[in-house]
C-alpha cells in the first residue's frame, strides 16, 4: 500500500496552466493502471511484490543533513541537493552562468513558461508505465535544467538526492534541455542517511537539440534495503551525441529504464552499465533504443558481478525503423557469476525493419577464468586476491566509459 500526502505543486501551477493538465492526466491514467506481473513481458523476470507490500510517505519539506559523505570531494562540480525528495536551496550550490537556468519548476516557470510547457511531460510515458504515472501526479516540485544555444558548461552539474527518513516515497522529476551546439555533464547520484525500507521513484527526461551533447553519469549507492526505480527518457535530434553511465553499487531493489528515441540524423548514442550484487538484492537494467533517422550509430555496454543470493536482469532492445537505413547498432552484456545460488537473466534484442544496417547483440554469462586465476596464484597472489585483480579489469571496461577521472575514482572507492 502506498499513502502519499497532496502536496501544494497543483496550487503552483494551476494558474499558468503547465504541469496542472499533465499532473491530472497521470493521476487519472494511474487509476486505470496495474502493477506489473511476471505477466508482463517487461518485467517477466523481475517482481514488484517486495516494494508494494511496504507502506510509504511522502515528505514536503528538506531535512537540513551533513552531506559531506554524499559527495564526491574533489569533483568540482555545480551541487543541486534533493532531500527525501524535495529540492534544497541552502544545501545546493546555485551559482550558475547567467544564462544558464538551474532552479525548480515553480520558480523557473516565472520566465520560461512556454519552454517547460513545449517540453515538460513531452517524452514520458504515463500511458505505459505506471511507476512514471506515479511520479507525474506526485512529485513535489521537480528540477528543470536549461543549457541554452551554443553554452558549454565547464562544471558538471551533480544532483545529489539522498533519503534521511525511513519509509520514505520519493517521486524525483527532472527536466534536462539542452539547446543548439551546446554541452553539458549531469551526474546524478543516490544514497541514503540512516534511512531504511524507502523507495526512490526517478523521472528523468533529457531533450537534446541539433548538435549538442548531453553525458549523465548515474551513480546508485543506496543502502542495501532501499529501493530504487530510474527512468531515463531521451529525445535526441540532428548531429547530437548523448552517453549514459549508471554504476550501481547497492541497493535492494533497482531498476534502470533508458529509453532513447534517435529522432535525426547523424547521431550518436551510447549506454553504459556496470552493476555489482550482493545477498539477496536485485538489479533489472532495461534499455531501448529506437532508431527512426538514417546514418545513426549507438553503442551498448553492460557488465554484471553477482554473488551469494543476488539476481540480475538485462534487456536491451534496439529497434530500427524502416525507413533508418546506414544505422550502426552495437550491444554486449557480460557477467559473472560468484556462486552457485545467483542468477542472471539476458534478453538483448533486435528489431530492424530497414535493409541497410550493422547490427549485433550478444551476452556472456560464466564464472572466473580458471586459467587466469590460476596464472595468478603461481605468481604469488591468493584466490581472493586474484578475483579482486580480474574484477578490476572486468570492471574497468565500463567505468572507462566515464569521463571524470575525479568521478571514475570516486565509483572505484564506493564499489570497494
Amino acid at each position: 500500500m502506498v499513502v502519499l500526502k497532496e502536496n501544494n505543486l497543483l496550487n503552483s501551477l494551476s494558474q499558468m496552466g503547465v504541469g496542472l493538465g499533465a499532473k491530472n492526466q497521470a493521476f487519472e491514467l494511474l487509476k486505470g493502471l496495474e502493477f506489473p506481473t511476471r505477466k508482463t513481458e517487461d518485467w517477466r523476470y523481475t517482481s514488484v511484490k517486495r516494494i508494494l507490500k511496504k507502506k510509504y510517505v511522502q515528505f514536503n519539506e528538506a531535512d537540513q543533513v551533513d552531506l559531506s559523505n554524499e559527495i564526491a570531494p574533489s569533483l568540482d562540480a555545480h551541487n543541486i541537493i534533493l532531500v527525501n525528495g524535495v529540492y534544497s536551496k541552502e544545501l545546493s550550490d546555485v551559482n550558475f552562468p547567467d544564462e544558464v537556468l538551474v532552479d525548480t519548476f515553480p520558480n523557473a516557470m516565472e520566465e520560461h513558461v512556454s519552454l517547460i510547457h513545449s517540453t515538460f511531460n513531452g517524452i514520458a510515458k504515463n500511458n505505459e508505465e505506471v511507476f512514471t504515472a506515479l511520479n507525474t501526479s506526485y512529485f513535489h516540485e521537480g528540477v528543470f535544467i536549461h543549457i541554452p544555444k551554443k553554452v558549454k558548461l565547464e562544471k558538471p552539474i551533480h544532483v545529489i538526492h539522498v533519503n534521511t527518513k525511513s519509509n520514505v516515497i520519493s517521486n524525483l522529476r527532472l527536466l534536462i534541455v539542452v539547446d543548439q551546439f551546446s554541452e553539458v555533464s549531469v551526474v546524478q547520484s543516490y544514497a541514503s542517511l540512516n534511512a531504511i525500507e524507502c523507495l526512490t521513484n526517478s523521472v528523468t527526461e533529457v531533450f537534446v537539440k541539433e548538435n549538442a551533447k548531453v553525458t549523465l553519469d548515474k551513480v546508485q549507492y543506496e543502502e542495501p534495503n532501499n529501493n530504487l526505480i530510474c527512468t531515463v527518457q531521451v529525445d535526441q535530434k540532428a548531429n547530437s551525441i548523448f552517453k549514459i553511465n549508471t554504476a550501481t553499487i547497492s541497493g535492494d531493489f533497482v531498476r534502470n529504464g533508458v529509453n532513447i528515441d534517435v529522432d535525426g540524423e547523424n547521431c550518436t548514442s551510447e549506454m553504459n552499465g556496470l552493476y555489482m550484487q550482493k545477498g539477496i538484492q536485485h538489479v533489472d537494467n532495461h534499455t531501448k533504443v529506437s532508431h527512426l533517422k538514417p546514418n545513426c550509430t549507438s553503442f551498448e555496454l553492460y557488465k554484471g558481478v553477482l554473488r551469494d543470493k543476488s539476481t540480475g536482469v538485462f534487456n536491451g532492445k534496439v529497434i530500427v525503423a524502416e525507413d533508418a537505413q546506414k544505422i550502426e547498432a552495437y550491444q554486449q552484456n557480460k557477467n559473472i557469476i560468484l556462486s552457485r545460488e545467483a542468477t542472471m537473466n539476458a534478453k538483448p534484442e533486435l528489431e530492424i525493419f530497414a535493409d541497410d544496417v550493422k547490427c549485433s547483440h550478444g551476452t556472456t554469462t560464466g564464472q572466473f577464468d580458471e586459467e587466469a586465476l590460476y596464472y595468478l596464484q603461481t605468481r604469488g597472489l591468493s584466490k581472493e586476491s586474484a578475483q579482486a585483480l580480474l574484477m578490476q579489469a572486468f570492471a574497468d571496461e565500463v567505468l572507462d566509459k566515464v569521463d571524470s577521472e575525479v568521478l571514475r575514482i570516486w565509483i572505484k572507492e564506493k564499489l570497494g
